[in-house]
């Protein structure tokens, strides 16, 4: 198994399958084109990342995640953790622990809209803040 940054849109959309199974399973309500087109737009900021895990040549996982700068809100924004086979998760969160000390940041952070009490319960995320949305 090998895990690779990659700004390859080739390559990403090898992860489409599993952007649909998401969906699919109502974990995300966002487009998947709207998804494909911020990836794109992000790919030659540095601050953006994306991973992807491969066993030999099958994609079996991959990882989007953001670094802010802004002062007083410096944090890594985790966007997406797919992780097919055991133990794959926990080495994307290394590869991003990694990647976020390279700019110092200290804090990850994540929006979640189901499922917060077994983020909270079984991944040992803290609840410290909530946000609010209206239309306008």
């Amino acid at each position: 198994m090998r895990i690779e940054r990659t700004n390859d849109l080739e390559e990403i959309l090898r992860c489409l399958p599993f952007e649909r199974e998401i969906r699919k399973k109502g974990r995300e309500t966002t487009r998947e084109s709207d998804l494909l087109l911020f990836i794109n737009s992000q790919l030659e900021n540095p601050l953006f990342g994306f991973w992807v895990a491969y066993d030999e040549d099958e994609v079996i996982g991959y990882t989007i995640a953001m670094i802010s700068l802004i002062p007083r809100a410096e944090r890594l924004h985790l966007l997406r953790i797919y992780a097919k086979m055991e133990g794959l998760k926990e080495q994307f969160e290394n590869i991003l622990t990694d990647w976020a000390k390279e700019y110092k940041i200290k804090i990850v952070q994540m929006t979640a809209t189901k499922h917060i009490k077994a983020f909270v319960r079984r991944y040992k995320w803290k609840v410290v803040s909530v946000n609010l949305e209206r239309r306008i």
